[in-house]
């Protein structure tokens, strides 16, 4: 029987990166966004008065994202009930919610880096967004209505989370063939609490074989052998960083449609540690009708084990411009040092776990979908709504040696309506 941890911080340097960070943005003094003063002061956290409507209202927007291994169609034949078997979110962004004492924390981060900005006489940090998100997200072996651990295939896993989420966005400008060129650079750093080992797994999962995916085993009896059997809390903190590289024709080729782009590139770094000790990276590709400031809005936003804020944009008048409508590509490398549903959490007794030697560290994933998006304004108010079907294949996570490897592949389907 092996021992694990509740807060899963990795024995790496990385892990202590990210501890040390979110204690020094926990420490700093709060400011206002769009000023960096040159001395400490104390002023409660204030956000750019313009983003309310005369009413005092924030629009925001509420999005629901289910993952499941059925919707995979491309091909069918990989439509298996096993790996990553589904995640289900429900996200509320609105940049009011930094207002919450709940989001101190993230706050308190904003502040940190601008005084450090200010400092290295740099450009201010924008607060571009904030969301919560409520969600779950299961992991199964092959064989799921076995009452034995099947031994050499993944544990059975069901986390439970609230996230917070915020974007913070800084101009960079810098030389680019002896000309000036300025990128926007989009930082998110994200806070999950949640708790493995509850019996939400298995009901959702013996409803949806009943009731949605029919032909599947409606009792999985193997859940009892989860990862944190019984309930156990655990805590992820997470930063990311996208920077877009590309976007084609220019704005100067497009002329009165200078808003507008075909094909654009843009490239995500980051890391997390807790449930997930691990760095990734990832370039993302769009081709279509493409707003040329929505690049880092799409990146992330369609996601349920990775809370993103969503960044609005202003409404315009005509209605192509409104409109946007694009296929996209995402290729993402990750290297995982430590993976809590596959090993367990340390000091906590389970069942049945992964051996650590049998789990892979480096990890791939192809991404690809279509997104439709609709803004408007309504009475003064903008209004933001998109849908998303995308697919997406997961490199093996681990080899017992005792069945043969096999990938992940599961489908999503997300809509984003506005409210207030």
């Amino acid at each position: 029987m092996k021992t694990h941890t509740t807060f899963n911080c990795s024995r790496t340097i990385l892990p202590v990166c990210f501890s040390l960070f979110f204690c020094l943005g926990a420490g700093a003094q709060p400011i206002i966004w769009d000023t960096v003063p040159e001395e400490p002061v104390q002023p409660d956290v204030e956000l750019p008065g313009e983003l309310d409507d005369e009413n005092g209202y924030t629009p925001g927007t509420f999005t629901i994202l289910t993952d499941q291994d059925f919707l995979y169609v491309t091909p069918r034949s990989k439509n298996e009930d096993r790996n990553y078997t589904q995640g289900t979110a429900f996200i509320y962004a609105n940049l009011a919610l930094l207002r919450s004492p709940f989001y101190w924390p993230l706050k308190k981060i904003g502040d940190y880096s601008n005084r450090l900005a200010g400092k290295q006489d740099k450009d201010a940090f924008e607060a571009v967004n904030s969301s919560f998100a409520l969600g779950g997200t299961a992991f199964t072996p092959r064989i799921i209505d076995s009452i034995n651990p099947v031994v050499g295939d993944r544990p059975f896993a069901f986390l439970f989370y609230v996230s917070t989420s915020a974007t913070f966005a800084r101009d960079k400008t810098f030389a680019r063939f002896k000309k000036n060129k300025t990128i926007t650079v989009y930082h998110t750093y994200t806070i999950n609490g949640g708790m493995f080992g509850t019996n939400l797994g298995y009901e959702f999962q013996s409803f949806a074989h009943k009731h949605i995916v029919q032909g599947r085993p409606t009792d999985p009896k193997g859940w009892h052998t989860q990862i944190s059997n019984g309930g156990s809390p655990t805590i992820l903190l997470e930063y990311s960083r996208f920077r877009p590289l590309l976007s084609f024709p220019s704005a100067e080729m497009m002329g009165k449609h200078s808003s507008r782009s075909i094909v654009d590139l843009g490239w995500n770094f980051g890391g997390s540690v807790g449930y997930y000790d691990r760095v990734f990276n990832s370039l993302y590709a769009r081709v279509g009708f493409l707003k040329r400031d929505t690049q880092a809005k799409w990146n992330g936003c369609f996601s349920s084990l990775n809370n993103a804020s969503y960044q609005k944009t202003d409404p315009s008048d005509n209605f192509w411009d409104k409109l946007e409508v694009f296929g996209y590509g995402k290729l993402t490398s990750t290297f995982m040092f430590r993976n809590a549903m596959l090993v367990g959490q340390r000091f906590h007794k389970n069942e049945y776990t992964l051996d650590p030697d049998w789990v892979k560290t480096a990890v791939f994933e192809l991404e690809w979908g279509v997104v439709v998006a609709f803004e408007y304004e309504h009475k003064g108010e903008p209004r933001s709504y998109a849908l998303l079907f995308r697919q997406v294949m997961r490199s093996p996570e681990f080899d017992s040696k005792l069945f043969p490897v096999r990938s992940h592949y599961f489908g999503s389907l997300g809509l984003i309506i506005p409210v207030r």
